[in-house]
């Protein structure tokens, strides 16, 4: 189970992001929250990003939205986007991590 997250930023808010992104993976690091994973990817325009999200179970998917990196995140989110990230939801069907 997972999430494909599509963000569409504001002009000049590419880096905001990256650092932002940056941040919450550290974050989760640091709090040592576990049961899923996350990758942040930036495109050739810098004004749309896009996040996977995977996770073990619905507690994992629980445990990163009740994280104090994610509360931080999204506190933090609505200067940088245009409009809500949009959310897809996906499921693995081929990967080289298995």
């Amino acid at each position: 189970m997972g999430l494909l997250v599509e963000y569409s930023l504001a002009e000049g808010q590419s880096e905001a992001q990256t650092a932002a992104l940056q941040d919450l993976v550290s974050g989760l690091k640091a709090e040592g929250v576990e049961g899923f994973s996350y990758t942040g990817y930036a495109t050739e325009d810098p004004t749309r990003f896009i996040g996977v999200l995977e996770f073990e179970d619905d507690a994992g998917k629980q445990r990163f939205l009740d994280s104090r990196a994610f509360a931080a995140y999204r506190d933090g989110a609505r200067p940088r986007f245009t409009a809500p990230p949009k959310t897809t939801p996906i499921s693995r069907v081929a990967s080289t991590l298995d």
